[in-house]
């Protein structure tokens, strides 16, 4: 078994200046008349944000993400944290997705140490500060790389928690493997596998519903899963080589997805938004991030007909999430349901946008979960 061993991130001075260069001399479309973010990208403000961008102190970030305990094991970067006592509690693995990064969860490191939980936090392969894998990796992929990473730790039972691919990931690591997956926590539950059978019982008015939502959603706004499912490398190169159009593309989606009312700066500062495209710019990684959605594409995992994820679950339902399902729906897929949180307030980058319900809603969960 290959040997955990510590990592320091550490951006080349390079790849900083260079992108500060290319800031600052970006080619802006001319376009006549400002129409915010009716089409895809307030241009007037990525202007402002790439000026704050070109000033912004990266390395600030990278001792803040240094004082954590970082770790890579068979090129799989994590954040290690322990529990800050021996409360007995589950080790949690918290899965991000796209464009997301293990810094969404830094908010709610102190709650789930403080209530005795030990935690591993990983960049998804080809994501952030993890390689690349060979060859595009599916879910099913990544879940079986993560259950090695927690094998290798030493963790026989845990919990999983999830959003967005994060989702995904954890229900095939709690089907493929019940006895170490002790529990289930995930947002954005559209995300989770179709159900393999919608007949017994039928579909009910709230997932007829919930149904023509969602194909609604990915006819007007799911774009980017018709692109990056497709083609991903091929919108990879405009977006490795400019700053600017990675921004416009990312930031579109912490806009559109996040419970911002329609101003992203309700949830994200600059300097957070920063970080987050810092992050995949330092570190080359939106082409391979992206190529997830090719894999899937062609190879989606299915629930069968009879098959259904049977560990203790919960699911915090969030009210500016992309598509929200009914509960029903969510208990054709997961057959112990034990815990459906509706959320005042909060979107698809749960962790990030409301770190205390999240926390809190993960941590009464696990409360009543056997170690």
């Amino acid at each position: 078994m290959s040997v955990v061993e510590r990592y320091e991130i550490s951006s080349p001075e390079e790849t900083l200046e260079d992108l500060r260069r290319r800031l600052r001399r970006t080619r802006w479309p001319e376009l006549r008349g400002s129409l915010g973010w009716e089409y895809g990208a307030d241009v007037d403000y990525l202007e402002e944000l790439c000026s704050h961008w070109a000033e912004y102190d990266w390395r600030a970030f990278e001792r803040r993400l240094n004082d954590l305990s970082n770790c890579i094991w068979e090129g799989i970067h994590f954040v290690h944290e322990r529990a800050e006592a021996e409360a007995g509690g589950l080790p949690v693995l918290l899965v991000h997705g796209w464009p997301g990064a293990p810094i969404e969860f830094l908010k709610v490191i102190p709650a789930l140490t403080a209530a005795g939980h030990d935690l591993v936090i990983p960049s998804l392969p080809g994501f952030a500060f993890s390689a690349a894998p060979e060859a595009p990796q599916t879910a099913t992929g990544m879940a079986d790389r993560l259950r090695g990473l927690m094998a290798a730790l030493g963790y026989r039972r845990y919990a999983v928690q999830g959003g967005d691919w994060g989702s995904l990931i954890a229900a095939r690591m709690a089907f493929d493997e019940p006895e170490a997956v002790a529990a289930v926590h995930v947002n954005a539950v559209s995300v989770l596998p179709l159900p393999g059978d919608l007949e017994h019982p039928p579909m009910s008015e709230a997932e007829i519903e919930y149904a023509e939502r969602g194909r609604r959603w990915r006819s007007r706004e799911g774009f980017h899963l018709f692109v990056q499912g497709g083609a991903p490398d091929a919108l990879a190169v405009g977006l490795a080589d400019s700053p600017a159009g990675l921004a416009a593309w990312l930031v579109d989606k912490y806009r559109r997805w996040s419970d911002c009312g329609g101003d992203v700066e309700r949830r994200f500062s600059k300097d957070e938004l920063c970080d987050f495209l810092t992050l995949y710019w330092a570190t080359g990684t939106i082409g391979s991030s992206m190529r997830l959605y090719a894999a899937e594409a062609r190879d989606r995992w299915r629930l069968g007909p009879d098959d259904r994820v049977g560990v203790p679950a919960a699911a915090a339902d969030y009210p500016a999430e992309i598509v929200r399902p009914p509960r029903e729906w969510a208990e054709r897929i997961l057959s112990d349901l034990r815990r459906w949180t509706e959320m005042p307030r909060g979107g698809h980058f749960a962790a990030f946008e409301e770190p205390e319900l999240f926390a809190a809603d993960v941590v009464e969960f696990l409360a009543g979960i056997e170690p």
